[in-house]
């Protein structure tokens, strides 16, 4: 009797053992891991900002980007950073409180750089604050173009940072536009004079003030010099950013941007914004056109125009709002019109402007909309396209899914919810567009190219849309991915979740043939530059449901944070301002401290610089780095990768509450077997 006793306990434990380690197999990562070369230390970060300077609705926004990228002089690879320029780090508040009486509400630019040489050396540097500028209105949309499309003289097109802000003006509300150029960082004007009037090292504080004296002498060189205090000052920096004459600022260094404002006509709410070249292209609630598009003035260099040339020219901002460019001024394209007023295009929707080169100035642009009727959400992608400039317009369906959510989204649950209600992230490089919808959970890849035949002279224009869907391979809470990068090159994507998982994407390494420029050619080949399309519209190459082609994504690298021991807090969590549901307080299990991956970027470095002797001359080493709201920076080397051999131990950490709870059951089923037999 004992002995069948013994063998039922013993086999109760071995199925549980067993059960735990078909689970832990399932659950193994067979895509090896990218290799972490670098973490900043802990005493490098940035301070975050006082909360009760954020307004309610206020959203950060993050930017990670080369100071300047070496000339393509057919030394090195193309767009290759350079190490000694540095990297910056935009951290825009969309809503900032301030004490002025009529401006409480205003945006908040900080720009930040560091040394690079730690790449090659290991001694890292901390952040450098460069300037820091406040919007005279809440920020409604940014947008970041940094395609870098080849100029008929081999130069690259800058990039810029448009800020959509606006001003609530009597009865009515005026739109502008901040357009930042990055290409532009400069010396401020009156630098040297203002530090020769405040004295050196200005920003630390004074022997002997106190705290109230220290935040006036702080905001008296802010104000009259334009002189930035200690960021990393809590109890001053915050003062001085919210002040009633406060502007702008700037660092040590004593650069700064060049930036020009242009109004918008009319006071109709903006939708959808971005820019692509020198193009800007928005939508309005209750427009009478789906868009309009606007070209901005600009230079023989490139470089944007103002009716006052001095504006955004360094430390004498103030008179930026009241010389900016009308829109009258700018040449204005009208999108198709619409039967119904555009009421509500839901939070999926966008509108990106694509390469084109057709000709009369013919316009491609990627529409996607989402949007809920009844009981179903649905959600669907198209072409926009011109075949006489802003005469007629042709719209070309490409995809439409359908998803129940029933009535009044009680199909979802809180995370579903969530999804269809955040917008979709987007990132263009090159000749290649990349979209991420979360409420569909497919990856978009729109590559423009042009065909050419054998023999012929007739060029068509081709715009080939690719979906992937994301294998995610996670064992963490939510595969849900919150932010995005596109490699320049087109052909390395990154996703990062809300667990700082990193999933890195490659597209096969084809060979594109002579007959076709794609995203391949045109970025290996420098003297390449975009051909002139003699067919008056474009041709939308797209798979059928369940195709896959050397242009769709593929899961090449991973990478998990180490496990840490979950607490378990109360949250205070709601949806959206627009949830159905009221906010209710939840029980939630969070690895602590996780903080949130704020942005991605694939960097391309030089080997020369590098000092990488395993690397031939001239060719470029990629990594990818991704940044914190802390400024903690992390990079992974995409060469040197590993497969973790160890199965079982990674899943036991991640999952010890599930095993806690199938021992405890194992345990009651043999104290059973004990106390009956």
């Amino acid at each position: 009797m004992s002995y069948r006793l013994r063998t039922r306990q013993g086999v109760l434990v071995a199925v549980g053992v067993l059960y735990v380690m078909v689970l832990a197999w399932f659950n193994r990562q067979p895509i090896p891991t990218a290799t972490l070369v670098h973490e900043t230390d802990s005493n490098m970060r940035l301070r975050a900002t006082s909360s009760e300077r954020l307004g309610t609705a206020n959203r950060d926004m993050h930017w990670l980007e080369p100071v300047q990228y070496l000339d393509d002089n057919g030394t090195h690879a193309a767009s290759v950073l350079d190490i000694d320029a540095g990297l910056l780090y935009i951290r825009l508040h969309t809503e900032y409180r301030t004490t002025r009486p009529l401006e409480p509400l205003g945006g908040l630019l900080k720009v930040y750089r560091k040394n690079l040489q730690f790449a090659a050396s290991g001694d890292e540097t901390a952040w450098e604050l460069l300037f820091v500028e406040r919007l005279p209105g809440p920020v409604r949309r940014a947008h970041l173009d940094r395609t870098r499309l080849r100029n008929e003289d081999g130069t690259y097109a800058p990039r810029n940072l448009a800020v959509l802000y606006y001003m609530p003006c009597n009865e009515t509300i005026a739109y502008r536009v901040r357009v930042y150029e990055l290409e532009a960082l400069q010396r401020a004007a009156g630098f040297e004079a203002a530090v020769a009037s405040a004295g050196a090292p200005w920003w630390k504080r004074a022997a002997g003030l106190g705290a109230a004296e220290a935040a006036v002498h702080a905001q008296h060189l802010a104000n009259r010099d334009h002189l930035c205090p200690d960021d990393a000052d809590d109890d001053v920096a915050d003062a001085v950013y919210a002040g009633h004459r406060f502007r702008h600022c700037v660092g040590s260094a004593g650069l700064t941007m060049r930036a020009t404002d242009f109004a918008l006509a009319g006071a109709l709410e903006v939708l959808e914004f971005s820019l692509r070249g020198r193009t800007l292209l928005y939508s309005r609630l209750n427009d009478v056109v789906r868009f309009r598009m606007l070209e901005l003035p600009a230079a023989l260099n490139g470089s944007l125009v103002s009716s006052d040339s001095g504006i955004g020219s360094g430390m004498a901002r103030d008179g930026l709002q009241e010389s900016a460019y009308n829109q009258a001024d700018m040449v204005q394209t009208r999108g198709p019109g619409v039967t119904e007023l555009l009421r509500d295009i839901g939070s999926q929707s966008f509108l990106a402007q694509l390469q084109s080169t057709r000709p009369g100035g013919g316009v491609d642009v990627f529409q996607a909309h989402g949007g809920t009727t009844g009981d179903t959400f649905f959600f669907s992608f198209s072409l926009l396209q011109n075949t006489t400039l802003a005469r007629k317009w042709v719209h070309e369906d490409i995809k439409r899914y359908r998803l129940p959510v029933h009535q009044q989204f009680s199909g979802l649950s809180r995370d579903e919810l969530r999804l269809v209600n955040d917008a979709p992230l987007v990132d263009q490089a090159g000749l290649t567009s990349v979209f991420y919808f979360k409420a569909t959970d497919i990856i978009v890849a729109v590559d423009t190219q042009w065909f050419r035949d054998h023999g012929s002279t007739d060029v068509t224009q081709l715009q080939r849309v690719r979906e992937s869907r994301p294998p995610y391979i996670s064992t963490l809470n939510s595969p849900v991915a919150v932010n995005m990068t596109l490699d320049d090159s087109g052909t390395l994507l990154a996703l990062s979740t809300v667990d700082d998982e990193l999933f890195v994407f490659a597209r096969a390494r084809v060979s594109s043939t002579r007959r076709i420029l794609d995203y391949r050619r045109y970025f290996v080949d420098a003297t390449l530059r975009p051909w002139v399309a003699t067919d008056p519209a474009s041709s939308v190459d797209a798979l059928d449901e369940g195709d896959a082609d050397a242009f769709n994504w593929q899961l090449v690298l991973t990478w998990q944070p180490p496990a840490q021991m979950p607490t378990v807090p109360w949250e205070d969590s709601f949806i959206a301002p627009d949830n159905p549901f009221p906010a209710t307080q939840r029980l939630i299990v969070r690895a602590l401290p996780q903080p949130t991956t704020a942005c991605l970027r694939f960097l391309r470095f030089d080997s020369a610089q590098l000092g990488e002797s395993t690397h031939a001359a001239g060719e470029a080493i990629v990594r990818v780095a991704a940044l914190s709201a802390t400024g903690r920076l992390r990079i992974w080397d995409l060469d040197s990768h590993k497969q973790d051999p160890h199965v079982l131990w990674p899943f036991m950490t991640e999952h010890w509450g599930l095993l806690f709870i199938l021992a405890a059951v194992v345990a009651c089923c043999v104290y059973n077997e004990r106390r009956w037999t």
